[in-house]
Formats: C-alpha cells, sequence, structure tokens
C-alpha cells in the first residue's frame, strides 16, 4: 500500500511540473521560479526514497534466496519421499529421497504417472484416493504397496492435498513415507502373538495384566477360562480379581502381590480357584513389572492351569506311597515270620532239651543225694528255661494269638518290671480284638519304646497308655533324664526308631517324641485302624 501511495504521489507532481513547464505564463515568474525549485528538492526526496526502496528489496531478495535454500534443502533431505503431480497424475517434480524409494533417477520419474509405480494390486485404491484429493482440499490419506525401477517392492503410507486456483485443481503434492519395516514388524509382531496364543492354549495358560496407575486387572480368554469366569470377560480391580481365588489361598496371594508391588519383584504363587461343581483348579500365577520408569508402569505375566499335573503328582505320591507301604509291610511280615520261627524253635527245642535235663537231674536227686555243684547246675538250668521262656515270648508271644493285645501288653509290663523299674499300663476301648497284623504291630511298637526306656534313660517309672476311639493312641512315658528332642531330630535317627516309623507308614500314623535334659520323656504314637490304601 505505502508503494502504491508513493506511486500516485510521484505520477501527481510530475503532472504539475509537465504543467508548470508548459504553462508560458508562469514561465517567468518568481512564482515559477520557486516552484521549479521546490520540485527539483521534492525530485530528489524521491530518488533518495526510491533508492532506500531498491536497497531494501535487493535484501529481500537475498533473503528469498536464503530461505529457497533453506527449504530447497530441507525439501531433498527430508526422510520423506514428496511428489509434486498435475491434475491428471504426472509427476512434475521430486525430491532426493523420492528418487532414491524408486531406485532411479530424477529423469526417469518427471513427465511418468506416479500410478505406473504402484502395484496392480493397489492400482485401483490409488485411483480412488487421487480422486479424493481432486475433489477436497483437506488431506487424504493411504497404504499403497509401490514396486520400483529395479522391482523391488516396498509399502509407503502415503498422504496429499491440492492447491486450488479458482477452484480448479493446479498442482497435486503427494508425500510418502516407508512403513515396509514397520509393516515387516507388525506381521512378526502378529505371528509371534499368534505362536503365543498357540502355545498358551497348549500348556493350558493366559496372561493377565495389572495396571499400577489404575491399579485395574486384566485377564485374556485363557485366563478367565481358568479362573472359572463368567462369558463376557473381566476387567476390575485387584481385589476383585482376589475374590475368585479359593478362600484359604486368598490371604497369601494378596501379601505375595503386596510384596512385588512394593518391592517391584516377581511374583510366583501357587493357589487354587473355585469351580462350581465343588472342585478346585490348582493353578501358578507368575509375572514381573515392565516399564517401571514409563507413563504406563504395569505388572505383567502368565496364569498356569496345573490341576491335571497335580492330580498325577498326588497321584504319582500315593503309588510310590503305597508301594513303600508294600515293602514295608513285607519286610514286617518276613521279620516276624522270622521271629516266629525261631520263638517257636526255642520252645520246641531247646527248651525242651532244658526240660530233659532237669528231668533227669530231678531223678538223680531222689536216687542218692547230689553235690552242692549239681545244685548250682539246676539253678543255673532253671535260669536258662526263664530267659528261654523270655527269649521266645519277646520274638513271637504266642499269647497275642490267643488272648490278644490287652493281654499280651499285661504279661510285658509283668515280665520286665523289676524293684528298680515300676512299670504300669492304661487300655481303653480295646473291647474286641483287631486285626492279628495291627495287634502284632503296636505290640511291636511299644516293647520298642520300652526297650529304649529301660536302656538310655535311667527312669525308675515307666507308664504305658493305650486308647481307641476314631484313632488308636499310644503315650509312653518316663520320668527319666531326658535329652534334647530337637537336636535328635537332626541327627540320624537309630534302628528302633527306624523301625517305628515303618509300622506307622503302614496306617498312615504318627510319632511326636517331647523331652528336656532332666525332664523325662514322652512319646505320643497315633494310627489308623485299617492300612491307609483301605482308608
Amino acid at each position: 500500500m505505502r508503494r502504491k501511495a508513493k506511486r500516485i504521489e510521484f505520477t501527481q507532481l510530475r503532472t504539475d511540473a509537465e504543467k508548470f513547464l508548459y504553462d508560458n505564463s508562469l514561465m517567468n515568474s518568481s512564482e515559477y521560479d520557486r516552484e521549479i525549485k521546490d520540485l527539483f528538492q521534492e525530485l530528489q526526496v524521491h530518488q533518495i526514497e526510491l533508492e532506500m526502496q531498491n536497497d531494501e528489496l535487493r535484501l529481500t531478495n537475498i533473503e528469498l534466496e536464503s530461505q529457497r535454500g533453506k527449504f530447497s534443502s530441507i525439501y531433498n533431505l527430508a526422510p520423506v519421499g514428496y511428489f509434486i503431480l498435475d491434475h491428471a497424475g504426472v509427476i512434475k517434480d521430486v525430491n532426493d529421497t523420492g528418487t532414491k524409494m524408486l531406485e532411479t533417477g530424477k529423469a526417469k520419474i518427471i513427465g511418468k504417472r506416479l500410478q505406473s509405480f504402484i502395484t496392480e494390486e493397489n492400482s485401483d485404491n490409488f485411483y480412488r484416493f487421487f480422486l479424493k484429493i481432486l475433489k477436497s482440499d483437506n488431506i487424504q490419506r493411504c497404504n499403497l504397496e509401490f514396486r520400483a525401477l529395479n522391482g523391488q517392492l516396498f509399502h509407503a503410507e502415503v498422504g496429499g492435498v491440492s492447491r486450488l486456483v479458482a477452484n480448479v485443481p493446479a498442482e497435486c503434492y503427494i508425500a510418502l513415507i516407508d512403513i515396509t519395516e514397520r509393516m515387516q514388524g507388525e506381521l512378526e509382531l502378529a505371528e509371534i502373538k499368534e505362536r503365543l496364543e498357540l502355545s498358551l492354549k497348549a500348556s493350558l495358560a493366559g496372561t493377565w495384566e495389572l495396571d499400577l496407575n489404575t491399579m485395574n486387572f486384566f485377564l485374556d480368554e485363557s485366563s478367565q477360562r481358568i479362573c472359572n469366569m463368567p462369558e463376557g470377560g473381566f476387567t476390575g480391580s485387584l481385589n476383585d480379581f482376589l475374590q475368585l481365588i479359593h478362600p484359604d489361598d486368598t490371604d497369601e496371594v494378596a501379601q505375595r502381590f503386596r510384596s512385588s508391588l512394593n518391592d517391584h519383584t516377581e511374583i510366583d504363587v501357587t493357589c487354587r480357584f473355585k469351580k462350581p461343581d465343588n472342585k478346585e483348579c490348582h493353578t501358578v500365577i507368575r509375572g514381573h513389572l515392565i516399564s517401571v520408569n514409563q507413563p504406563r508402569p504395569r505388572f505383567v505375566g502368565i496364569i498356569l492351569d496345573i490341576t491335571e499335573k497335580t492330580r498325577m503328582e498326588r497321584s504319582s505320591s500315593q503309588l510310590r506311597d503305597d508301594y513303600q507301604k508294600k515293602i514295608a509291610s513285607a519286610m514286617i511280615n518276613t521279620e516276624e515270620n522270622e521271629r516266629k520261627r525261631i520263638s517257636e524253635s526255642l520252645h520246641d527245642s531247646v527248651s525242651q532239651l532244658l526240660y530233659g535235663v532237669k528231668i533227669q537231674l530231678d531223678q538223680l536227686e531222689r536216687a542218692s543225694p547230689i553235690s552242692s555243684n549239681i545244685k548250682a547246675i539246676k539253678k543255673l538250668l532253671d535260669q536258662a528255661i526263664e530267659e528261654t521262656r523270655n527269649i521266645s515270648f519277646e520274638l513271637a508271644p504266642s499269647i497275642l494269638t490267643d488272648f490278644g493285645l490287652s493281654a499280651t501288653i499285661e504279661e510285658l509290663v509283668k515280665r520286665l518290671s523289676s524293684k528298680d523299674l515300676k512299670i504300669s499300663v492304661t487300655i481303653k476301648g480295646l473291647f474286641k480284638r483287631m486285626d492279628l497284623l495291627l495287634e502284632t504291630n503296636i505290640y511291636r511298637i511299644i516293647q520298642e519304646l520300652v526297650n529304649n526306656c529301660m536302656k538310655h534313660s535311667g527312669a525308675s517309672q515307666i507308664h504305658i497308655h493305650i486308647s481307641k476311639d476314631k484313632l488308636i493312641e499310644i503315650i509312653v512315658q518316663d520320668n527319666g533324664k531326658g535329652f534334647n528332642a530337637r537336636e535328635q531330630e537332626k541327627s540320624a535317627s537309630g534302628s528302633g526308631l527306624s523301625s517305628i516309623k515303618n509300622r506307622l507308614r503302614i496306617y498312615n500314623g504318627t510319632i511326636n517324641i517331647e523331652s528336656e535334659p532332666g525332664k523325662g520323656t514322652t512319646v505320643k504314637v497315633k494310627l489308623n485302624e485299617a492300612p491307609q490304601s483301605e482308608i
């Protein structure tokens, strides 16, 4: 506007000057000289202004050249391929990145239609895309596959807009961003995700995620199925998820999650989920922290269904226990049979021979007086007969077979009691005979415990308590010197205790030893009436 005003002012001055020059009436007047002088001065001022404007235009031109150079550098060095097309789609210009994408020079690109570099499968998509550009002044976008002149294929994200002149498209500006690597990455990611889903499905596992900003808990379809979720999925808080867990395991799982969240450590916990048929789903929950320094830190992990594995482990453990029980039972039966054989041999052979010798000595005593040596022999012979009876009783008491456990224990107490050791017994609930093998095992357990008291405790009193209700309970208590039970548990067990445990294993029994130095010892044994495999 300023330049236009100056031009008008200069034109007016020129008109006034011409008027004065050609007006003869003023040629010789002083007014004419004054006007000429003013006009000349005005022209000088305008000349200076024109020179200043010329300098200003020159500086502006230099600045425009500089900006054009910058734009040219940006245009050619940009990582995006830029194409300028006419309204027919013919390439008018292209930057260096665009030529590199098409693997050729500008000379082989300019003047050709951009559509000729697009694969046949994407040709129709480009046509519709280009029509949208021509009909709208908004930016249009699409993804297309291109073929360079060397035959190399690449995928590009294409954006375009048209420049309108008098509402008619004059030029179209197209930008190409190579997304080949991104698409390959997305394809690989999709394949990995598919393989992961197949692996999780095959391994009976699912995934979970806990958003630490919102504390929302997400489960995938596999996890929802494992956790017995209703159709429609699960999106709730961590507390909502904990409510799905078996009540007996909820507190432990909650504590593990709290510890992992506070310490940013991995979580690995075994728990059960409730099932509508009152069955339990055994699972392992594992996870770790991701993006601790990111705006959206979260815990991610898997839920692994180990129900079948747990069942198989239990079954295997049961089979192993049954096998060990059978071995223990076979060993005990073999041992008892051998004891019985030796006992019968002592009773039928050795004892009979001793009785025969005693009878001969008695006859000799009645026939004639005998010396003191013979009397001593008779005394030793009586002791041998008594010892043989005791050994035979300890090996396999026939009273156990004939009269049962109660009578056998009472006989044991009577045989082992002495003036230095008082043994007492209390029996409750044994009104009926039990299985002979069970009675034999109970007798052997009590016999072993009493023998241990006699050998090691130095006790003067031993009390045996036997009761039978739902379980059979045996308590053997002495007032001996006692020992450190905890230290004894750490050391290797003796053969006697090992024998007791083998017998208890058959009946799912337990043994508990309570003892302290100077306070005596109490041994508590509990076992079932029937072997475990029969319960």
